[in-house]
């Protein structure tokens, strides 16, 4: 059958045989097909332009063909058409924005082809389907993995991912930061850095896994050796992921548990310690229930009544004391609201051996809630007046000691109480309230740590360092962090320049700038980092005398700051990040002034930022 279709825009008629279009086009579902003559002009148009751009043939045949795609897509089309009216046969792709009938944009691939030799045709093929889904999960799925890589990329734990024999085919840049080696030298061979006595664990636990695909294995803990010359402890976990298409490997998750295992010796320790200095302690000392029986009593209770300590447990103490005695003991406890001391003397029971004794009760609210209580017994029968002042001297003393080891000891416990938590079994509906503990503990610790360290600035290590060596030494890491939002440019005008600062601090320090600096830009940005020698005046930063200073500057052309947010750049808290805690900045000021150096913004609202860290040249 042939039909003759008019095109308004043509001067006569053309013949088409839509039997022969049908058969040169693929058709089916979601796709339309349309003939252009040898002049570029549209012929025929197939019904399923309607399901596909919303209008029907009539319609797309009257308007102009190049207003239907998108301005900034007509001269890759055009350029595309005119090459395949050139040659005949081998079709061309070509993906560009098209106007629905809604006036939507929809993404659409169009193959064009060349028929002007075949009967029947004469004239440029094309089909066209809707690719629009595919476009988004495509870019979705981009997204996606971007931020997946960020997260990664930034994350506290070191991820890796090896092949069957151990090599290392990708590692977050964390690793180069907690051992202070490059990820290059990691890459090329990790186990050197492992301690020798942890080979043999670290091979057993990565057979396992390659035994079990998909089912992570361990925990055990391995030691690394950073650049320092230090053994880091990590605790890690082997996955075996080389079926999975998207991963290929053995992925490795490693925990710095270095300052972790540490308090966990230390507690062991001072348990030990705790519980010989119990037992040697010159006064009898026990643990008492909410109902005043006794949970424990050392050795000393036991040898001074000739009784055996576990005989006391219970109420089996109150046999120790006159009956009126014990009498007012409970009254008085039963009104006492548990805050400070309850001190009070007790007869012995025998009128042969009648002697006082001071008890000393403390009732602290233990870690579940429940009430509890210490107490000692001393002998005041001789020695009161003396004693009665000794022991408040001592009392005096020991709380001003714990006082003074209250932040440290808390961290200690947070840490503990942690690590406790994370031995636990967590069925199905224990693991939210699992993570959500484990979350405020390590908030908790984070806010021991910050205090603890603005409390004694002194204790980092500060040392000579060749300032442009360790900022290139970021470098491979840096990039990585801001990979997806802005290329990075190093340069360093110096050569061997030393600076009195703490290595890490420092690293920390520019690392954050930069990361400022990635979520300052927009699109495809550019960040500067650069190392140079500066000369500073009376009219220098604030925190510098004059003299010689390196300048570490980080520049990006991003979106700037307001001068009205300048002044509050370096205050703590201040933030105008959604997911920001406003202590980056705050903190880098206050080490970058320890160091004896500064920080000086420079910004143009809409141009970019310059943030430089002056820092004093050492002599050498």
């Amino acid at each position: 059958m042939v039909e003759v279709v008019a095109n308004e825009t043509a001067s006569d008629p053309v013949v088409v045989n839509p039997a022969a279009i049908t058969a040169a086009a693929l058709s089916h579902a979601g796709e339309f097909h349309h003939l252009t003559d040898s002049y570029g002009q549209l012929v025929w148009v197939s019904p399923a332009v309607h399901p596909v751009l919303g209008h029907n043939q009539h319609e797309f045949m009257a308007m102009p063909s190049w207003s239907l795609i998108h301005p900034d897509d007509v001269d890759r089309v055009r350029r595309i058409q005119a090459e395949v009216s050139e040659v005949e046969g081998a079709p061309r792709r070509v993906r560009y924005r098209a106007r629905h009938a809604d006036a939507s944009w929809r993404w659409v691939e169009a193959v064009m082809a060349n028929m002007n030799g075949r009967s029947g045709v004469e004239g440029i093929v094309t089909t066209i389907r809707d690719i629009t889904s595919q476009v988004v999960a495509k870019r979705r799925l981009s997204q996606s993995e971007r931020r997946l890589r960020s997260i990664v990329s930034s994350a506290s734990d070191v991820i890796a991912i090896v092949d069957e024999l151990g090599s290392i085919e990708y590692v977050t840049p964390t690793a180069a930061t907690i051992l202070q080696r490059s990820v290059s030298l990691m890459q090329a061979d990790w186990v050197r850095y492992l301690h020798p006595d942890d080979f043999g664990r670290m091979t057993e636990v990565f057979e396992t896994a390659l035994e079990d695909p998909g089912v992570t294995k361990g925990p055990t803990d391995l030691r690394m050796l950073r650049g320092d010359g230090e053994w880091l402890t990590f605790e890690a976990l082997f996955t075996d992921y080389r079926n999975d298409p998207i991963v290929r490997g053995i992925v490795l998750n490693a925990r710095d548990v270095t300052d972790r295992r540490r308090v966990e010796a230390s507690e062991r320790a001072s348990q030990v310690i705790f519980n010989a200095l119990v037992e040697m302690a010159p006064v009898g000392i026990f643990l008492a229930d909410g109902d005043a029986h006794w949970t424990y009593a050392n050795s000393r209770i036991g040898n001074d009544f000739d009784m055996d300590s576990a005989d006391l447990l219970g109420t089996g103490w109150h046999q120790l004391f006159d009956d009126a005695d014990i009498h007012r003991l409970h009254t008085e406890l039963a009104d006492w609201n548990g805050e400070g001391r309850y001190v009070t003397e007790l007869r012995t029971r025998h009128a042969s051996r009648v002697r006082e004794l001071r008890l000393t009760v403390s009732r602290p609210r233990s870690v579940d809630g429940e009430l509890g209580a210490v107490g000692t017994l001393e002998d005041v029968t001789s020695r009161r007046g003396l004693d009665e002042m000794l022991l408040d001297g001592a009392a005096l003393g020991s709380v001003a000691g714990v006082v003074g080891s209250a932040a440290h000891d808390l961290h200690n416990l947070l840490a503990s109480i942690g690590f406790q938590i994370g031995l636990l079994p967590t069925p199905d509906d224990s693991v939210e309230r699992v993570t959500a503990a484990n979350e405020a503990i390590d908030r908790a610790c984070d806010i021991t740590e910050d205090l603890m360290a603005m409390s004694r600035p002194g204790r980092s290590r500060v040392a000579a360092l060749d300032v442009g060596e360790a900022i290139e030494g970021l470098s491979d890491m840096l990039r990585v962090l801001v990979e997806h939002a802005a290329d990075l440019h190093f340069s360093a005008g110096v050569d061997g320049v030393l600076v009195a600062v703490d290595r890490s601090g420092l690293e920390r320090v520019v690392t954050n700038l930069v990361v400022n600096a990635r979520d300052a830009v927009v699109s495809r940005g550019t960040i500067a980092v650069s190392v140079n020698r500066a000369l500073l005046g009376a009219d220098g930063p604030e925190n510098c005398t004059p003299g010689d200073y390196v300048a570490i500057s980080v520049d990006d052309d991003g979106c700037g700051i307001p001068d009205s947010l300048l002044s509050r750049m370096f205050e703590p808290y201040f933030t105008t990040k959604e997911d920001g805690n406003g202590i980056g900045l705050a903190a880098s000021l206050r080490a970058v002034r320890g160091w004896g150096g500064d920080i000086d913004v420079a910004s143009i609202e809409g141009e970019g930022t310059t943030m430089t860290v002056y820092l004093p040249i050492a002599e050498r």
